[in-house]
């Protein structure tokens, strides 16, 4: 008698899961390389975010969670010696000449992204330090994914990231100084909070004790891996249920409809491994589509895809029901009650405020998870759906 079928998204989330854990031991590189930054922003230098693709820059900048003093690098900036750039990769083959440049500016580089080729000694050399996103690659995951390693690559990137942030909050925490950290606009007040802020890129004053070397980095993964978890345990069934009708939407000729989250998860639709059964909505509103756009494109039949973040958009939904159309609905609320109900529901797991580490004698939790988690979904979903599509 054949094995039962592991269902796509359990092989997936324990990629992701496996990748998150196995991280923990390289921690102390992620320390130094932080160590060393933070001694350069307390001298004259800036922080950037720099990637060839739009997604990981978005992830880190103005984020919930994450440093106000970081900034977005773009192609007319020339960086200076005393600069540091986070780099971003998922492919160190398209984005060579970014980092070339970079390095001939004269910045101190970190680099993310999958172990360098040995050979490519040159490319290595830019980088002032680099840590390897190693995330478990099955076979299996990839083949519905176009044998890319996009969507585990990617995503591992990004723990990597905010488990770096933290490393480098506490390296500045045991030189005295804390970094300024923006707060979910979600939560009551922080949109005043945050304002209060502007324009500082260290807290006036604070009370933050030195931090151990490794605990924030460490708090993060766990933290995130306890999500990945609770999505394992309790959403796979809910995850193929979505699967499901949405393959039967597209067999029976209509179109899925997707509203992605900014930040991270806006980029997932088209991007390499993606099998293209989702069409993306505009993102206009913060945290809902146009009314007016899904009066235009839904049809009977179709299957809004609500990727969302916190509330439920209850005019789009209302929209989507007289249109004839399906909803799903992803969003960590807790008080979505307004009427009308979506027809399915996957609960995403993370948490209100959305950040995952509490700092000693600091006002706000800090590292996001809604980006990460949001898109393992996404992911999880469009892979379960080509592996539909081939039974």
């Amino acid at each position: 008698m054949a094995a039962p079928r592991i269902p796509f998204s359990r092989r997936f989330l324990t990629a992701l899961l496996a990748g998150a854990e196995e991280k923990k031991d390289s921690l102390p590189q992620i320390t130094q390389a932080a160590e060393v930054v933070a001694e350069r922003l307390l001298g004259a230098g800036e922080l950037f975010i720099a990637s060839a693709r739009p997604d990981f820059i978005s992830e880190g900048y103005i984020r919930s969670g994450g440093l106000m003093l970081l900034k977005e690098w773009q192609t007319e900036l020339e960086l200076t010696t005393p600069d540091t750039a986070i780099f971003g990769t998922t492919d160190p083959n398209t984005d060579r000449d970014l980092v070339r440049r970079l390095h001939q500016n004269g910045a101190h580089l970190v680099g993310i992204g999958p172990p360098l080729a040995a050979a490519d000694r040159q490319y290595a050399s830019f980088f002032h330090a680099y840590i390897e996103s190693t995330p478990p690659l099955p076979p299996d995951v990839l083949a519905e994914f176009d044998a890319q390693a996009y969507p585990l690559v990617s995503l591992h990137n990004l723990v990597l990231l905010w488990a770096f942030t933290g490393e480098l909050v506490a390296a500045l925490s045991r030189q005295g100084v804390m970094p300024a950290m923006y707060q979910s606009v979600l939560v009551p007040g922080a949109r005043q909070r945050n304002q209060q802020r502007s324009g500082h890129r260290f807290e006036q004053n604070h009370n933050v004790p030195p931090i151990a070397p490794g605990q924030l980095a460490t708090a993060y993964i766990e933290a995130l891996s306890t999500c990945y978890r609770a999505l394992l345990e309790t959403q796979t069934a809910a995850i193929a249920q979505v699967a499901q009708a949405a393959t039967a939407v597209l067999h029976n000729g209509g179109t899925v409809h997707a509203f992605l989250i900014s930040h991270f998860p806006i980029f997932q639709a088209g991007a390499p491994g993606d099998p293209g059964f989702m069409q993306r909505l505009e993102h206009i509103a913060a945290e809902s589509p146009a009314d007016t756009e899904l009066e235009v494109k839904l049809q009977p039949g179709d299957l809004f895809f609500f990727l969302g973040y916190y509330n439920r958009p209850t005019s789009a939904y209302q929209t989507a029901h007289r249109a004839g159309a399906d909803i799903v609905e992803i969003i960590t609320g807790t008080e979505n009650t307004n009427d009308p109900a979506p027809d399915y529901v996957i609960h995403p797991q993370w948490p209100f405020g959305d950040s995952l580490v509490q700092i000693p004698e600091y006002d706000v939790a800090i590292l996001p998870s809604s980006g990460i988690v949001q898109t393992a979904i996404y992911w999880a979903v469009v892979g379960e759906m080509a592996e539909l599509q081939k039974s």
